[in-house]
Protein backbone atom coordinates (compact mmCIF):
# COMPACT_ATOMS: atom_id res chain seq x y z
CA UNK A 1 0.00 0.00 0.00
CA UNK A 2 1.35 3.14 -0.84
CA UNK A 3 0.24 6.88 0.71
CA UNK A 4 2.65 9.02 -1.10
CA UNK A 5 0.25 11.85 -2.27
CA UNK A 6 2.53 14.53 -3.32
CA UNK A 7 2.28 16.61 -6.21
CA UNK A 8 3.89 15.61 -9.36
CA UNK A 9 6.78 18.06 -9.08
CA UNK A 10 6.36 18.50 -13.87
CA UNK A 11 2.82 19.47 -12.57
CA UNK A 12 3.71 21.50 -9.83
CA UNK A 13 6.33 23.61 -12.22
CA UNK A 14 3.67 23.90 -14.78
CA UNK A 15 1.32 25.65 -12.55
CA UNK A 16 3.51 27.81 -11.16
CA UNK A 17 4.21 28.98 -14.93
CA UNK A 18 0.15 29.55 -14.37
CA UNK A 19 0.83 32.15 -11.37
CA UNK A 20 -1.17 29.25 -9.44
CA UNK A 21 -1.34 30.20 -5.72
CA UNK A 22 -1.79 27.60 -2.80
CA UNK A 23 -3.19 27.85 0.76
CA UNK A 24 -2.39 26.15 3.71
CA UNK A 25 -4.69 23.00 2.60
CA UNK A 26 -3.16 23.01 -0.56
CA UNK A 27 -5.62 23.72 -2.56
CA UNK A 28 -5.30 26.44 -5.17
CA UNK A 29 -7.05 29.91 -4.05
CA UNK A 30 -6.16 32.05 -7.40
CA UNK A 31 -4.31 32.20 -10.53
CA UNK A 32 -4.04 35.78 -9.63
CA UNK A 33 -7.65 37.14 -10.60
CA UNK A 34 -10.16 36.05 -8.04
CA UNK A 35 -12.83 38.28 -9.19
CA UNK A 36 -12.48 36.89 -12.82
CA UNK A 37 -12.26 34.02 -11.64
CA UNK A 38 -15.34 33.44 -10.11
CA UNK A 39 -17.50 35.39 -12.71
CA UNK A 40 -15.95 33.14 -15.61
CA UNK A 41 -18.14 30.61 -13.50
CA UNK A 42 -21.37 31.93 -14.42
CA UNK A 43 -21.19 30.51 -18.14
CA UNK A 44 -17.70 28.97 -18.90
CA UNK A 45 -15.44 28.12 -19.86
CA UNK A 46 -13.26 27.75 -17.20
CA UNK A 47 -10.20 25.16 -16.15
CA UNK A 48 -8.64 24.18 -12.85
CA UNK A 49 -6.32 21.57 -11.06
CA UNK A 50 -7.95 19.51 -8.69
CA UNK A 51 -5.02 17.59 -8.12
CA UNK A 52 -5.93 18.13 -3.95
CA UNK A 53 -8.21 15.48 -4.36
CA UNK A 54 -7.96 11.73 -3.64
CA UNK A 55 -7.57 9.20 -6.23
CA UNK A 56 -7.13 5.25 -5.56
CA UNK A 57 -6.41 2.68 -7.76
CA UNK A 58 -7.97 -0.16 -7.20
CA UNK A 59 -5.62 -3.67 -9.20
CA UNK A 60 -6.17 -7.54 -9.19
CA UNK A 61 -7.71 -10.00 -10.15
CA UNK A 62 -10.79 -9.72 -7.56
CA UNK A 63 -11.03 -5.69 -7.65
CA UNK A 64 -14.14 -6.01 -8.97
CA UNK A 65 -16.05 -8.64 -6.53
CA UNK A 66 -14.04 -6.30 -3.52
CA UNK A 67 -15.60 -3.07 -4.82
CA UNK A 68 -19.32 -4.76 -5.11
CA UNK A 69 -18.93 -6.05 -1.63
CA UNK A 70 -17.99 -2.22 -0.21
CA UNK A 71 -19.73 0.04 -2.43
CA UNK A 72 -23.35 1.43 -3.03
CA UNK A 73 -23.48 1.55 -6.91
CA UNK A 74 -23.03 -1.64 -8.83
CA UNK A 75 -19.71 -1.56 -10.25
CA UNK A 76 -20.74 -4.31 -13.01
CA UNK A 77 -22.06 -0.96 -14.44
CA UNK A 78 -18.62 0.52 -14.82
CA UNK A 79 -16.09 -0.24 -17.90
CA UNK A 80 -13.89 1.87 -20.28
CA UNK A 81 -16.81 4.09 -21.53
CA UNK A 82 -18.85 4.25 -18.00
CA UNK A 83 -17.94 5.73 -14.70
CA UNK A 84 -20.70 6.40 -12.30
CA UNK A 85 -21.03 7.77 -8.37
CA UNK A 86 -20.68 5.30 -5.85
CA UNK A 87 -20.68 5.72 -1.62
CA UNK A 88 -18.80 3.95 1.01
CA UNK A 89 -20.35 3.04 4.13
CA UNK A 90 -20.17 2.19 7.81
CA UNK A 91 -22.41 -0.34 9.15
CA UNK A 92 -24.96 1.94 10.58
CA UNK A 93 -25.75 3.22 6.68
CA UNK A 94 -23.58 6.29 7.13
CA UNK A 95 -21.37 7.66 4.44
CA UNK A 96 -18.13 7.18 5.36
CA UNK A 97 -17.03 8.74 1.70
CA UNK A 98 -18.36 9.31 -1.65
CA UNK A 99 -16.26 8.64 -5.16
CA UNK A 100 -16.43 9.12 -8.69
CA UNK A 101 -15.48 5.37 -9.81
CA UNK A 102 -13.89 4.92 -13.18
CA UNK A 103 -11.68 2.44 -15.30
CA UNK A 104 -8.67 3.13 -16.51
CA UNK A 105 -6.48 0.44 -18.65
CA UNK A 106 -8.23 -2.38 -16.69
CA UNK A 107 -8.03 -0.80 -13.28
CA UNK A 108 -10.87 0.91 -10.86
CA UNK A 109 -9.99 4.18 -9.40
CA UNK A 110 -12.09 6.20 -6.49
CA UNK A 111 -11.87 9.91 -6.58
CA UNK A 112 -13.09 11.84 -3.32
CA UNK A 113 -12.59 14.40 -1.01
CA UNK A 114 -8.06 14.48 0.37
CA UNK A 115 -9.65 15.33 3.87
CA UNK A 116 -10.50 11.18 3.47
CA UNK A 117 -7.54 10.07 1.71
CA UNK A 118 -5.83 8.19 5.26
CA UNK A 119 -8.92 7.14 6.45
CA UNK A 120 -10.24 5.47 3.67
CA UNK A 121 -7.54 4.02 2.44
CA UNK A 122 -6.81 2.53 6.03
CA UNK A 123 -10.49 1.37 6.20
CA UNK A 124 -10.75 -0.29 2.66
CA UNK A 125 -7.32 -1.96 3.39
CA UNK A 126 -8.99 -3.95 6.21
CA UNK A 127 -11.36 -5.27 4.11
CA UNK A 128 -9.00 -6.65 1.30
CA UNK A 129 -7.78 -9.77 3.70
CA UNK A 130 -6.69 -12.53 1.50
CA UNK A 131 -7.83 -11.23 -1.82
CA UNK A 132 -5.93 -10.56 -5.04
CA UNK A 133 -6.78 -6.55 -4.90
CA UNK A 134 -4.46 -3.82 -4.27
CA UNK A 135 -4.70 -0.26 -3.02
CA UNK A 136 -2.43 2.18 -4.34
CA UNK A 137 -3.07 6.55 -3.46
CA UNK A 138 -1.82 7.52 -7.06
CA UNK A 139 -2.88 11.63 -7.78
CA UNK A 140 0.44 12.21 -7.86
CA UNK A 141 0.84 9.99 -10.48
CA UNK A 142 -2.66 10.75 -12.44
CA UNK A 143 -2.98 14.44 -12.58
CA UNK A 144 -7.29 15.52 -12.26
CA UNK A 145 -8.10 18.49 -14.31
CA UNK A 146 -11.56 19.94 -14.29
CA UNK A 147 -12.96 21.84 -17.56
CA UNK A 148 -16.69 23.22 -17.72
CA UNK A 149 -18.60 25.35 -19.79
CA UNK A 150 -21.89 26.47 -21.75
CA UNK A 151 -20.16 24.60 -25.08
CA UNK A 152 -17.65 22.69 -22.96
CA UNK A 153 -19.39 19.50 -25.06
CA UNK A 154 -18.10 21.52 -28.39
CA UNK A 155 -14.84 22.01 -26.73
CA UNK A 156 -13.93 18.51 -25.67
CA UNK A 157 -14.91 17.01 -29.30
CA UNK A 158 -12.72 19.71 -31.49
CA UNK A 159 -9.77 20.41 -29.23
CA UNK A 160 -9.32 16.96 -27.54
CA UNK A 161 -11.15 14.70 -30.38
CA UNK A 162 -13.06 13.08 -28.18
CA UNK A 163 -17.03 12.16 -28.00
CA UNK A 164 -18.01 12.91 -24.58
CA UNK A 165 -21.28 12.97 -24.45
CA UNK A 166 -23.52 11.80 -21.71
CA UNK A 167 -23.01 12.32 -17.96
CA UNK A 168 -20.81 9.47 -16.13
CA UNK A 169 -20.01 8.55 -19.87
CA UNK A 170 -15.82 8.70 -20.40
CA UNK A 171 -13.69 8.50 -23.32
CA UNK A 172 -9.41 8.17 -23.86
CA UNK A 173 -8.05 11.43 -25.85
CA UNK A 174 -7.62 10.44 -29.54
CA UNK A 175 -3.88 12.20 -29.75
CA UNK A 176 -1.06 11.30 -29.87
CA UNK A 177 0.23 13.25 -27.19
CA UNK A 178 -2.56 13.44 -25.47
CA UNK A 179 -3.83 9.74 -25.87
CA UNK A 180 -3.63 8.57 -21.93
CA UNK A 181 -5.43 11.11 -20.81
CA UNK A 182 -9.64 9.63 -19.57
CA UNK A 183 -12.35 12.70 -20.15
CA UNK A 184 -15.37 11.83 -17.70
CA UNK A 185 -18.61 13.99 -18.35
CA UNK A 186 -19.71 14.24 -14.81
CA UNK A 187 -22.90 16.25 -13.32
CA UNK A 188 -22.50 20.29 -13.47
CA UNK A 189 -25.00 22.69 -14.28
CA UNK A 190 -23.73 22.49 -17.91
CA UNK A 191 -21.19 20.97 -19.19
CA UNK A 192 -18.37 19.68 -16.78
CA UNK A 193 -15.58 17.55 -17.28
CA UNK A 194 -12.75 15.36 -14.95
CA UNK A 195 -9.71 14.77 -16.67
CA UNK A 196 -7.03 11.87 -15.45
CA UNK A 197 -3.68 11.77 -17.30
CA UNK A 198 0.14 11.24 -16.87
CA UNK A 199 1.33 14.98 -16.13
CA UNK A 200 3.60 15.60 -19.44
CA UNK A 201 0.26 15.06 -21.56
CA UNK A 202 -1.58 16.48 -19.73
CA UNK A 203 0.25 20.03 -19.31
CA UNK A 204 -1.03 19.68 -23.84
CA UNK A 205 -4.22 18.72 -22.98
CA UNK A 206 -4.29 22.26 -20.82
CA UNK A 207 -2.42 24.02 -23.23
CA UNK A 208 -5.33 23.11 -25.97
CA UNK A 209 -7.80 23.36 -23.36
CA UNK A 210 -6.80 27.36 -22.29
CA UNK A 211 -6.79 27.96 -26.02
CA UNK A 212 -10.59 28.92 -25.71
CA UNK A 213 -10.93 29.30 -21.82
CA UNK A 214 -9.99 30.71 -18.22
CA UNK A 215 -8.87 29.62 -15.42
CA UNK A 216 -10.42 29.49 -11.63
CA UNK A 217 -9.09 28.48 -8.37
CA UNK A 218 -10.59 25.16 -6.80
CA UNK A 219 -12.78 26.73 -4.18
CA UNK A 220 -15.12 28.62 -6.68
CA UNK A 221 -15.35 25.57 -9.11
CA UNK A 222 -17.06 24.44 -6.13
CA UNK A 223 -19.79 26.46 -7.01
CA UNK A 224 -20.55 24.27 -9.97
CA UNK A 225 -21.38 21.19 -7.50
CA UNK A 226 -23.13 23.40 -5.50
CA UNK A 227 -25.22 24.98 -8.26
CA UNK A 228 -25.61 21.06 -9.79
CA UNK A 229 -26.68 19.57 -5.65
CA UNK A 230 -23.59 17.13 -6.47
CA UNK A 231 -22.64 16.73 -2.57
CA UNK A 232 -18.94 16.00 -1.45
CA UNK A 233 -18.21 14.19 1.76
CA UNK A 234 -15.18 15.31 3.64
CA UNK A 235 -13.85 14.38 7.22
CA UNK A 236 -16.26 16.93 8.69
CA UNK A 237 -19.33 15.46 7.72
CA UNK A 238 -17.85 11.92 6.82
CA UNK A 239 -19.80 9.59 8.98
CA UNK A 240 -22.76 11.98 9.74
CA UNK A 241 -25.75 10.97 7.06
CA UNK A 242 -27.05 7.91 5.20
CA UNK A 243 -26.78 8.17 1.64
CA UNK A 244 -30.19 9.03 0.98
CA UNK A 245 -29.64 12.75 2.91
CA UNK A 246 -26.67 13.39 0.32
CA UNK A 247 -29.37 13.10 -2.54
CA UNK A 248 -27.18 10.04 -3.63
CA UNK A 249 -30.03 7.69 -4.51
CA UNK A 250 -31.09 11.29 -7.06
CA UNK A 251 -27.61 10.29 -9.08
CA UNK A 252 -28.16 6.35 -9.06
CA UNK A 253 -25.49 5.84 -6.56
CA UNK A 254 -27.51 3.54 -4.94
CA UNK A 255 -28.23 0.09 -6.31
CA UNK A 256 -31.16 -1.55 -4.22
CA UNK A 257 -30.68 -5.17 -6.13
CA UNK A 258 -27.12 -6.07 -6.04
CA UNK A 259 -26.69 -7.57 -2.65
CA UNK A 260 -24.88 -6.62 0.46
CA UNK A 261 -22.59 -4.20 1.23
CA UNK A 262 -22.03 -1.84 4.67
CA UNK A 263 -25.14 -0.38 5.64
CA UNK A 264 -26.85 -1.80 2.84
CA UNK A 265 -29.89 -2.83 5.32
CA UNK A 266 -30.84 0.15 6.90
CA UNK A 267 -30.10 2.06 3.40
CA UNK A 268 -32.36 -0.28 1.69
CA UNK A 269 -35.25 -0.24 4.27
CA UNK A 270 -34.82 3.90 4.35
CA UNK A 271 -35.79 3.57 0.86
CA UNK A 272 -38.51 1.20 0.82
CA UNK A 273 -40.66 2.74 3.88
CA UNK A 274 -40.32 6.01 2.00
CA UNK A 275 -39.32 7.82 4.94
CA UNK A 276 -36.52 9.71 3.66
CA UNK A 277 -36.64 12.63 6.95
CA UNK A 278 -33.45 14.40 5.70
CA UNK A 279 -31.98 15.91 2.04
CA UNK A 280 -29.72 17.91 1.00
CA UNK A 281 -30.68 21.31 0.13
CA UNK A 282 -29.48 24.34 -1.89
CA UNK A 283 -29.47 27.54 -0.15
CA UNK A 284 -28.59 31.18 -1.40
CA UNK A 285 -28.06 33.20 1.47
CA UNK A 286 -27.86 36.85 0.29
CA UNK A 287 -24.97 37.95 2.41
CA UNK A 288 -21.62 36.43 2.26
CA UNK A 289 -21.18 34.68 4.91
CA UNK A 290 -17.48 31.80 6.17
CA UNK A 291 -19.22 28.69 6.37
CA UNK A 292 -17.27 24.88 6.28
CA UNK A 293 -18.41 21.75 5.84
CA UNK A 294 -20.11 20.46 9.09
CA UNK A 295 -20.92 23.43 10.62
CA UNK A 296 -24.39 24.64 11.65
CA UNK A 297 -26.81 26.87 9.60
CA UNK A 298 -29.57 28.34 11.38
CA UNK A 299 -32.38 29.65 9.44
CA UNK A 300 -35.82 31.47 10.95
CA UNK A 301 -39.31 32.07 9.79
CA UNK A 302 -41.00 35.07 10.18
CA UNK A 303 -43.01 32.95 12.75
CA UNK A 304 -39.32 32.97 14.69
CA UNK A 305 -38.86 29.38 14.49
CA UNK A 306 -36.06 28.00 13.97
CA UNK A 307 -35.14 25.99 11.56
CA UNK A 308 -31.14 23.97 12.09
CA UNK A 309 -29.20 22.07 9.59
CA UNK A 310 -25.73 21.12 8.72
CA UNK A 311 -23.66 22.76 5.67
CA UNK A 312 -22.00 20.08 3.14
CA UNK A 313 -20.70 22.83 1.28
CA UNK A 314 -20.26 26.73 0.47
CA UNK A 315 -18.73 29.35 -1.35
CA UNK A 316 -19.27 32.96 -2.50
CA UNK A 317 -22.23 33.19 -4.79
CA UNK A 318 -20.86 34.81 -8.20
CA UNK A 319 -22.65 38.47 -7.84
CA UNK A 320 -23.63 38.48 -4.16
CA UNK A 321 -24.23 36.46 -0.79
CA UNK A 322 -23.20 32.57 -0.58
CA UNK A 323 -24.55 30.28 -2.22
CA UNK A 324 -24.58 26.48 0.07
CA UNK A 325 -25.33 22.75 0.19
CA UNK A 326 -27.12 22.08 3.61
CA UNK A 327 -28.55 18.81 5.14
CA UNK A 328 -32.15 20.11 7.22
CA UNK A 329 -35.32 18.03 8.30
CA UNK A 330 -37.78 17.89 5.36
CA UNK A 331 -40.57 17.59 7.78
CA UNK A 332 -39.69 21.25 9.62
CA UNK A 333 -38.64 22.54 6.79
CA UNK A 334 -41.84 22.07 5.01
CA UNK A 335 -43.80 23.70 7.64
CA UNK A 336 -42.45 26.63 7.54
CA UNK A 337 -44.00 30.25 6.49
CA UNK A 338 -43.30 33.00 4.96
CA UNK A 339 -39.55 33.64 4.27
CA UNK A 340 -36.45 32.82 5.96
CA UNK A 341 -33.92 34.70 7.09
CA UNK A 342 -30.06 33.95 8.64
CA UNK A 343 -29.82 35.00 12.61
CA UNK A 344 -28.19 38.58 11.04
CA UNK A 345 -31.83 38.88 9.37
CA UNK A 346 -30.32 38.95 6.16
CA UNK A 347 -32.29 36.92 3.39
CA UNK A 348 -32.58 33.46 2.68
CA UNK A 349 -33.79 31.21 -0.31
CA UNK A 350 -34.23 27.53 -1.13
CA UNK A 351 -33.56 27.28 -4.70
CA UNK A 352 -34.87 24.13 -6.40
CA UNK A 353 -32.34 21.86 -7.77
CA UNK A 354 -32.06 20.04 -11.00
CA UNK A 355 -33.40 16.59 -9.37
CA UNK A 356 -36.79 16.51 -7.36
CA UNK A 357 -36.05 15.26 -3.60
CA UNK A 358 -40.02 15.20 -3.01
CA UNK A 359 -41.29 12.12 -5.24
CA UNK A 360 -41.88 8.87 -3.68
CA UNK A 361 -38.93 7.43 -2.39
Amino acid sequence: MTTNASLSPIWSEFLATQNAQFDEQGKICSFGHPELERFMIKNGPVVTSLTHQALIKVSGSEALTFLQAQLTSDLNDVSDIQAQFSAYCDPQGQVLANFLVFKYKDDYYLNFDASLRESILKRLTMFVLRSDVQLTEVSNELIQVGFAGEFGDLDVQRRLNTKVKEVFESGMIEVEDMQDIIVIKVPGPYHKYALFGPADQMINAWKKIRDNSDVTNNYDWNLLNIAAGVPEVTSETSAKFTAQFFNLDKFDAINFKKGCFPGQEIIARIHYRGKVTKRMLRIHLNEVVSLLPGDALTLKDQNDKTHKLTVINANPDVFNGTLCLAIGTLKSLEAIEGDLVTESGEAAVIEPLPYSITDEE
